[in-house]
């Protein structure tokens, strides 16, 4: 558990319980209907259900941000990742997914700490690199990841219709 202040919030970013699951989704949903709506679907409604999030996660491995003790943001973090399977750093790597912020948070600084805060975990586990994917077709996302840091190493089509962009980030 680490607190950490941005922009005048006190945030708190933890594991999830399995009480905070239901929230952790509804975080998700809320992020999946705004990208949708913006005409950049990215999940759909199956893929951020209980049974598939606890189906490819442990709930170690999801994280929630409380700002002033609202819940504010998700992500996870695992320790592999079959996307990055060909990779030769893999073992020394952590993956973030599914970095979702509530709408009211947006342009507030809370995705920039996500990041570090994830930096930060990587690097107490004694990983080389926090490491990545999306969707390549975003030049805006592209330039965010860009902007923490974050170098793409390769772009490839996964599932044989999804252009995607690889990043890592060294950690030191």
């Amino acid at each position: 558990m680490l607190s950490v202040g941005v922009l005048n919030m006190n945030l708190l970013i933890k594991n999830i319980t399995h009480s905070e699951l239901e929230e952790f989704i509804n975080i998700l949903n809320e992020a999946r209907t705004w990208l949708k709506n913006q005409g950049m679907e990215m999940w759909n409604e199956n893929q951020v259900t209980a049974q598939n999030l606890l189906k490819n996660n442990s709930l170690d491995q999801m994280y929630i941000a409380y700002s002033n003790k609202e819940s504010a943001a998700v992500m996870i973090l695992q320790e592999e990742d079959t996307l990055w399977s060909d990779d030769e750093s893999r073992n020394d790597s952590l993956f973030l997914h599914k970095l979702a912020i509530r709408r009211r948070y947006a342009k507030s600084g809370l995705s920039q700490e996500m990041i570090n805060w994830a930096k930060n975990r990587a690097k107490q586990l004694n990983k080389m690199y926090l490491k990545l994917d999306c969707a390549a077709d975003r030049p805006k996302l592209c330039k965010f990841y860009e902007s923490q840091g974050f170098k793409k190493v390769r772009e490839k089509l996964v599932l044989g219709k999804y252009s995607t962009a690889f990043y890592e980030f060294h950690i030191t």
